[in-house]
């Protein structure tokens, strides 16, 4: 047991610092090359930020592991919400001027809603993953859309030395998040195993947190920085991408039709998107956070994880 939870925290730390090197050199590409940093930001640093959970959840699916892949994907957008924007609205309740929260935050309402009127036949079939696909593309739009202003496209002058150091990040970091994305699947199976718990509520609690902790340690920067603004948006970002690209990934990759269990259509899921009304609605028509609204959030989650604990004692 010892070595399972120390291999499932190695591969932790490989995913969270894989996905950092692979943002770095994606920022790089884009000061090199002239590419738009507004491009490279809202295409392949936004999923790269997601990497965690979507490699997790999309090799749990290959080895068979739907349900850890899902609850991955579905708790993560739980932890996001409820330890990393209930955190930022508590400590640091401020003003959200931005009209790109409201509409951001809207369509990860939908995204959500979405998705869960797909996994009521319990199953996310291909067509319904399609629609997911779209409105990940709607995002990566509105990315691009609400980020035009004020980018230069300044092209940088680099050297060999350089282009092969960041070819290695790149490769490096791709490498880290794949094998530690074996890891914490690996782990977390042999974990539920070991402890004669779900699949599910491991996925839920344990690899969701793991995935999700680049979130949580931006929040925690944020509050102490008193920037918490601009990591609600990164938060109701990664949401988003969670929630449309990850089970449609596994819809395709699982032949068809990725299974859902009753649980997550009557619980996990809805949970979810109460933690999004909460997280959405007061700031949006508030134009700020409250501290109320992060204690609310906080205690929502808080109560979802006494009820998956007590779910994983049945």
């Amino acid at each position: 047991m010892i070595l399972t939870i120390a291999l499932f925290v190695l591969g932790t730390i490989l995913v969270i610092k894989g996905s950092d090197v692979f943002v770095d050199a994606a920022g790089w590409t884009a000061d090199v090359t002239g590419i738009s940093r507004v491009v490279i930001g809202a295409t392949v640093v936004s999923v790269a930020t997601t990497s965690p959970e979507y490699f997790v959840s999309t090799i749990a699916v290959i080895k068979g592991y739907n349900d850890l892949s899902i609850g991955n994907a579905v708790g993560s957008l739980s932890v996001n919400l409820g330890v990393g924007l209930g955190l930022l609205a508590l400590f640091t309740p401020g003003k959200i001027g931005d009209r790109l929260f409201w509409v951001k935050g809207l369509l990860m309402i939908l995204s959500a809603a979405s998705l869960w009127v797909f996994c009521l036949n319990g199953a996310v079939s291909v067509w319904e993953a399609v629609i997911l696909l779209a409105l990940f593309g709607i995002s990566i739009f509105i990315n691009i859309r609400f980020a035009r202003d004020g980018d230069d496209c300044q092209k940088r002058q680099t050297n060999r030395r350089e282009i092969i150091l960041n070819v290695l990040k790149f490769a490096g970091g791709a490498a880290a998040v794949v094998f530690g994305s074996n890891l914490m699947v690996d782990g977390g199976k042999a974990i539920a195993e070991q402890l004669g718990i779900s699949e599910a509520v491991i996925g839920l609690t344990v690899v969701a947190i793991g995935t999700s902790l680049p979130e949580i340690a931006t929040s925690v920067t944020a509050i102490i920085k008193k920037q918490s603004a601009l990591s609600i948006g990164n938060i109701v970002g990664a949401n988003i991408l969670d929630t449309t690209l990850i089970l449609a990934t596994g819809s395709f990759i699982s032949g068809g039709a990725l299974a859902v269990s009753e649980a997550t259509v009557r619980i996990d899921l809805p949970v979810a998107l109460l933690l999004m009304l909460a997280a959405v609605l007061p700031a949006a028509l508030g134009k700020r956070t409250f501290r109320w609204q992060g204690a609310s959030i906080m205690a929502i989650y808080l109560a979802y994880l006494i009820y998956l604990v007590m779910r994983a004692a049945v």
